[in-house]
């Protein structure tokens, strides 16, 4: 999310690529081609939305995660390498059956359905503030047909009644309002600020999961949470001065950066 240099001729670049299904070898060894019509057209206005710093995912309307291609619009945020970490630390932990599962901010469904396809057998809850995004959520989960996982419109636990799980996951919003000026311009302009920003320093949600957590964990029950690379110490207070009995273990990504949590209860 943050500011890149010079992104637009990388962008056009996976735009070629991804509308004529060659990759950038293919592309070099077919350059003296004439470009089909039909997709020149879609390279023309595609390069026009890029300069107007429209992402490349949402003129595409879709993206990867996981190697899986996801349906997303200016509704859902675009996937990012972070979250796949995370997910994939979750694969690699848990393999038990017929557990169950709950994505708090689901957004796109790429955390739920990639966790239904995992875990055939868990029943998977994906929750979202946003009726525009489990819209977008429930046509991927029908794409990728994760029967397992249900769809349910809620501010964070609100609408979640006496049920526990024995996995919680989240990528809620982190970024604080200041943090714009090093922000790329396309994701300020197109992905949605209800899925950005938190207050008190993008902290408000963090808060707010950790006061209430601990009545919808199983006793056995583990929490994953990505977090911005700057956050690593002030949730851990948030931690400490809420769930003291909790063990927390706080994983770096590929940059070296802390960027995803993974707690239990202290047993």
């Amino acid at each position: 999310m943050l500011k890149e240099q010079n992104k637009f001729p990388e962008d056009a670049q996976y735009l070629m690529e991804e509308l004529s299904g060659f990759n950038y070898t293919q592309l070099q060894l077919h350059r003296n081609e004439i470009v089909p019509n039909d997709i020149m057209h879609k390279f023309r206005d595609g390069v026009v939305k890029l300069g107007m710093d429209v992402p490349v995912q949402y003129i595409l309307g879709y993206a990867y995660f996981l190697n899986r291609n996801f349906t997303v619009n200016e509704n859902v945020l675009i996937p990012r390498q972070d979250t796949e970490e995370m997910v994939q630390k979750i694969i690699d932990d848990h393999s038990a059956k017929n557990e169950s599962i709950c994505d708090i901010g689901t957004g796109s469904g790429i955390i739920a359905i990639s966790l239904g396809i995992a875990f055939p057998d868990d029943d998977i809850l994906a929750t979202d503030i946003s009726a525009e995004a489990l819209k977008v959520a429930q046509l991927n989960a029908d794409n990728y047909q994760a029967n397992n996982v249900y769809f349910q419109q809620s501010d964070l636990f609100k609408e979640i009644k006496s049920q526990q799980f024995d996995v919680i996951v989240s990528n809620p919003p982190y970024i604080a309002e200041d943090e714009k000026k090093d922000m790329d311009p396309s994701v300020i302009k197109y992905e949605p600020d209800l899925a950005l920003y938190g207050r008190d320093n993008g902290l408000e949600f963090y808060e707010n999961i950790v006061k209430v957590v601990d009545n919808y964990l199983s006793d056995q029950g583990t929490l994953y949470m990505e977090f911005g690379f700057k956050q690593k110490n002030a949730i851990n207070q948030i931690f400490c001065d809420n769930l003291p009995n909790y063990v927390v273990e706080f994983h770096k990504d590929m940059s070296g950066n802390y960027r995803y949590l993974k707690a239990k209860k202290e047993m």
